[in-house]
């Protein structure tokens, strides 16, 4: 039975690889900083090793034994966590940079890291930039390695459904950019096969492709309403970023980002059957 070290296990996207991976047979060693967080998992953990990514000497011995390290860790996209204020570069940079190293230290066979796709059209945001000093670092390591790039994750949508709740829907730019998000349980099967996978890279988004307007009408669809869709030109946001900069750089660089990635064409070869429109309809029941 091999065993995976997950890193992010807490997040969106680890919490269905922590699952997926336990029932594909794997025995599972889970990383975390969140105490009361990793718990939840303990029905799918057979470990769990608390540690954080931005100290290295915490580190040493985690990869101990370990055949893969799969990594989805970094700072939060969500808007409304912001209490801590640890930026893309030191977590999702650095910390995966001192995870590689702990794992090459202890001679572990394969890494599996993911990023984002359409990362190199990014490169001017933060979080992207981050992402892809690691995953340089990565490529430049001694070991076989997995690049997962995924489109938007589903959950990253539900913002656009509590607005809509509230009578409010708002788009930077036209909206006419497309995308097809991918449900983060689609995309845990995905990064479960890259364990034992050959290949160096992998894109993927969900089976619908959408423009922005599109995702923001369907919030007010399922929830029974007529849109009132607010347009905001790009430049006046990018006029104010240096200023909210000053007071919160993890909350400018995510609103630079978010509004990046809103403007590009981010369409990924299709994978998956769960669709946006019943994923915003079930989280529709719980508002």
């Amino acid at each position: 039975m091999q065993t995976i070290l997950i890193a992010g296990a807490t997040g969106q996207l680890g919490r269905h690889v922590v699952r997926e991976a336990k029932e594909h047979g794997f025995r599972t060693r889970i990383l975390a900083r969140n105490s009361a967080k990793a718990a939840e998992l303990k029905p799918f953990a057979d470990e769990i090793v608390h540690a954080d990514l931005r100290f290295p000497i915490q580190l040493k011995s985690v990869c101990t034994g370990v055949d893969v390290v799969f990594s989805c860790a970094g700072a939060s996209l969500d808007i409304n966590n912001l209490r801590d204020r640890t930026t893309y570069t030191e977590l999702d940079f650095q910390g995966n940079a001192n995870l590689l190293d702990a794992a090459q230290n202890s001679g572990v066979p394969k890494f599996v890291f993911v990023s984002l796709f359409n990362a190199q059209k990014l490169l001017h945001t933060e979080y992207s930039a981050a992402h892809e000093r690691f995953v340089e670092k990565l490529r430049a390591a001694k070991m076989p390695a997995t690049v997962i790039r995924p489109t938007g994750f589903f959950y990253i949508f539900n913002e656009f459904l509590k607005m809509a709740q509230k009578n409010r829907g708002m788009l930077i730019g036209s909206g006419e950019c497309r995308t097809n998000p991918i449900h983060e349980a689609d995309l845990a099967q995905v990064c479960v096969q890259a364990l034992e996978g050959n290949e160096t890279e992998i894109n993927v988004g969900g089976p619908e492709i959408f423009t922005r307007r599109q995702i923001v009408e369907m919030c007010f669809e399922v929830l029974g309403k007529q849109p009132k869709i607010s347009v905001v030109s790009p430049a006046i946001v990018r006029s104010a970023l240096p200023l909210v900069r000053l007071f919160h750089r993890r909350m400018a660089n995510l609103v630079h980002f978010g509004m990046e990635v809103g403007l590009t064409e981010v369409v990924a070869p299709t994978y998956g059957k769960r669709t946006l429109r019943q994923y915003f309809e079930e989280a529709a029941r719980k508002l």
